[in-house]
């Protein structure tokens, strides 16, 4: 069974299948698989069958990273976008702080 986050992204409780987040973002489960090839996702794997599981945090990551590739960000700067929230709880600052090195380079 479906549920929205506060975020407005929509994930199953036991998670969503590659198929399922690359309709909801609209994008091909090839850019997903490279997204992951690159280290940018990290869906778990279903024991047994080997099948990638996106938990609403992968699906959000997944979709910051199709909106920077959409404005043409290169994957080598994803990552540190993807890490700095996490690293200092806010956002707005490391997205601040990343645009304002990428405007000067």
């Amino acid at each position: 069974m479906a549920q929205q986050d506060v975020d407005g992204s929509v994930a199953r409780s036991s998670g969503m299948r590659i198929g399922e987040v690359a309709a909801h973002l609209g994008v091909r489960t090839s850019a997903l698989r490279v997204w992951e090839s690159a280290g940018l996702l990290t869906p778990r794997r279903a024991p047994g069958t080997g099948y990638r599981t996106f938990s609403s945090a992968d699906v959000r990551d997944a979709r910051m990273i199709n909106m920077l590739r959409q404005g043409r960000y290169p994957m080598s700067q994803i990552r540190p976008i993807l890490d700095g929230p996490a690293q200092d709880g806010q956002q707005r600052g490391a997205s601040r702080r990343h645009h304002a090195r990428r405007r000067r380079s």
